[in-house]
């Protein structure tokens, strides 16, 4: 497979070469808010296989999403108050939510999904496009660190993905905060500590 690269900082051709590529089945490494990421459609079965193949991980582990919406999540999670209401204060922006999955989200690993709406400007426009869901998750073989440069993206899939957005060195930046909406938990600190979510959440008891 020959893997297309497009530069990022050509805006219009990049979106379009990825959407081409996820509706057609495809997988493209993509800029995130964090490290460069994996992206497939998220409700396309046979991309999240390919996505567990070209990160050697296993094919039962959870795969978080991003969307472009509110409207979007609910295609594949059920919110709740709660829920709403932190997206509607942090999103988009580096929080993640775990809310229960419908059976829509059966695929992506287990009885609840993870989601944000990502405040990267390419991530986000790129859902917006194609009116769904995308994978999450970051672009590194399983059990290894997170990538930032898009040379060393290239190295690890260059074989494995149909399309490459080169936005060329990312820099390090904390992950999301990931907080648990079915048991009131923060799974993971990130920028958004768990006092503003509190705080947030308070406002509607």
């Amino acid at each position: 497979m020959k893997t297309i690269v497009v530069s990022a900082k050509d805006f219009s051709k990049a979106i379009t070469s990825t959407v081409s590529c996820l509706k057609n089945g495809g997988i493209a490494v993509i800029p995130t808010e964090t490290s460069y990421g994996l992206a497939a459609l998220a409700s396309d079965k046979k991309a999240v296989r390919k996505i567990h193949r070209a990160k050697k991980q296993p094919s039962t582990k959870a795969v978080s999403i991003i969307v472009p919406s509110l409207k979007v999540a609910e295609k594949y999670g059920v919110l709740g108050k709660d829920a709403k209401r932190l997206v509607e204060k942090f999103m988009p922006g580096p929080l993640t939510l775990v809310v229960p999955a419908k059976k829509t989200a059966a695929h992506l690993g287990g009885k609840s999904i993870a989601f944000r709406i990502s405040s990267n400007k390419f991530a986000h426009a790129l859902c917006t496009k194609l009116g769904d869901a995308i994978t999450a998750t970051s672009a590194n073989i399983h059990g290894e660190p997170d990538i930032y440069s898009a040379k060393k993206a290239r190295q690890v899939f260059g074989e494995k993905a149909a399309v490459i957005v080169d936005a060329g060195k990312l820099p390090k930046r904390r992950p999301s905060t990931v907080y648990d909406t079915t048991t009131s938990r923060v799974l993971r600190i990130g920028k958004i500590s768990e006092k503003q979510i509190k705080n947030a959440l308070q406002k509607i008891k």
